[in-house]
């Protein structure tokens, strides 16, 4: 079965988020190695993790590559 970007779009993957000195947010995507962005503001996090993961899981796609999926928590 082929997944698309949407697919792994959907699934819960864990961020890193580390304020700058200088101010904005370093965002990186734990189960994507090297899945990395940057949002000036707090509110803007959510959507530039989105587009870093389309870009990084669309490579990958592109090119045969896998992409990890996040482990599934369960509570």
């Amino acid at each position: 079965m082929n997944k698309s970007i949407d697919y792994y779009l959907d699934l819960p993957y864990r961020l890193t988020i580390t304020p700058d000195e200088e101010g904005g947010f370093g965002i990186e995507v734990i189960e994507l190695p090297g899945c990395v962005s940057y949002a000036q503001k707090w509110e803007d996090i959510p959507a530039m993790a989105r587009e870093a993961m389309q870009s990084w899981i669309g490579s990958a796609l592109k090119h045969g590559d896998a992409v990890p999926e996040p482990e599934r928590i369960v509570e």
